[in-house]
């Protein structure tokens, strides 16, 4: 007897859930059979213990199961906005010249540079002296103005100048500007659309204002890599 009023429930029960999904419209029967097959497996789970054929830990990972559906589409969700942030992790810009490679990360602020040839070649230039730094400015301000201004530019990001930036040098092309440089500078991978490079220039331009320490020579460098990629 108590088996057959059992029964009777199990079927006025999955009456009641068919007619009840089926008055639901599209947007909201989705959700509503998720949440049934949870219950579902929660219901079996935990009779499954009671009943001594499953151990109790067997039934925490059985309900855990459809928390997994969960998850996933709150990361799908989420996807838009870490895609927002990851804007802010930005490759930094490389510039290379004749006599020096300077690294700039327009977002964090962090700047590298290093020495290709001539004096100190392959040394970093924050292993030098303010002096030697001062000497190679001189000296690039003779032998190679486009290394002068770069390097001018290194100084004052990095706090070891008080100067203003040599805005007289401007360029008004860089035609044997290459496609990787071109890469490099905009801090991009080759893989990129042209609409990523746009969107990587105007990010830059707006990080490389005056204030935050930028030159004409850096812009003319960052305008030139896109004009070189998206022609």
């Amino acid at each position: 007897m108590p088996n057959l009023l059992l029964l009777i429930a199990v079927i006025a029960g999955l009456w009641y859930w068919w007619s009840y999904q089926e008055n639901l419209d599209d947007a909201k029967r989705k959700p509503f059979l998720w949440k049934s097959g949870f219950w579902l497996i929660l219901m079996l789970a935990v009779y499954m213990v009671v009943s001594g054929r499953m151990h109790w830990l067997g039934a925490g990972i059985a309900a855990l199961v459809p928390a997994l559906r969960t998850l996933l589409v709150w990361g799908m969700r989420a996807r838009p906005l870490l895609k927002l942030f990851s804007r802010f992790k930005t490759t930094p810009s490389q510039f290379k010249t004749q006599f020096l490679v300077v690294s700039i990360n327009f977002a964090s602020g962090k700047i590298d540079g290093e020495i290709i040839s001539g004096d100190y070649a392959g040394k970093p230039l924050n292993g030098l002296t303010q002096d030697q730094l001062k000497d190679l400015l001189q000296q690039y301000k003779v032998s190679d103005k486009e290394s002068y201004v770069l390097l001018q530019a290194y100084l004052i990001r990095s706090g070891s100048s008080n100067e203003k930036a040599d805005n007289q040098f401007k360029p008004s092309s860089f035609n044997d500007l290459s496609n990787d440089e071109a890469y490099d500078i905009l801090g991009l991978p080759a893989t990129v659309s042209k609409d990523e490079v746009v969107k990587a220039h105007k990010r830059l331009m707006q990080r490389i204002h005056p204030d935050r320490g930028g030159s004409n020579y850096l812009a003319a460098k960052i305008n030139a890599a896109k004009d070189q990629l998206i022609k």
